[in-house]
């Protein structure tokens, strides 16, 4: 088993490209040893549940998935996710609630609202293939890098 270097995806010995970012991996310097890809694979495989419940259970969720599996890199690298959709979710809540008396904010708040939901779902879907990829719209947001 070796990982993407780029992506993080656990793949198969034998493949030159990976398949879910593309990237060349015959001259990819990040290849795990045997064990240590072993390792990974087990962590995906045991902890997948709570890397889904850090995005389904908000802030409850994140919780209970840091004390399920404070070891996991798989677990910790979604739960950086889920918090980044969670403080950006709580900011635009914030935001509408302040706002709430202009016609704009509420619907604009609204539909990104939903945007973030779309983003949540597929996260959900990357944890669900093995995937470490870093939620899209959020990621280029600075904090928690």
């Amino acid at each position: 088993m070796k990982t993407c270097p780029h992506c993080g995806t656990i793949l198969e010995d034998e493949l030159s490209f990976c398949t879910a970012c593309g990237t060349h991996l015959d001259d990819a310097p990040g290849q795990l040893p045997e064990a240590a890809a072993s390792a990974a694979a087990d962590d995906l495989a045991e902890n997948k549940l709570f890397a889904i419940l850090a995005y389904v259970g908000s802030l409850l969720g994140i919780i209970v998935a840091l004390l399920a599996a404070p070891d996991s890199p798989f677990v910790r690298f979604h739960v950086r996710q889920a918090v980044k959709l969670t403080i950006c979710e709580a900011l635009l809540v914030l935001a509408m609630a302040v706002l709430c008396w202009t016609v704009i904010v509420p619907v604009a708040g609204g539909i990104a609202l939903c945007v973030l939901f779309v983003v949540e779902i597929i996260c959900i879907v990357n944890v669900c293939r093995g995937r470490m990829t870093e939620a899209p719209i959020v990621k280029n947001i600075g904090f928690l890098k």
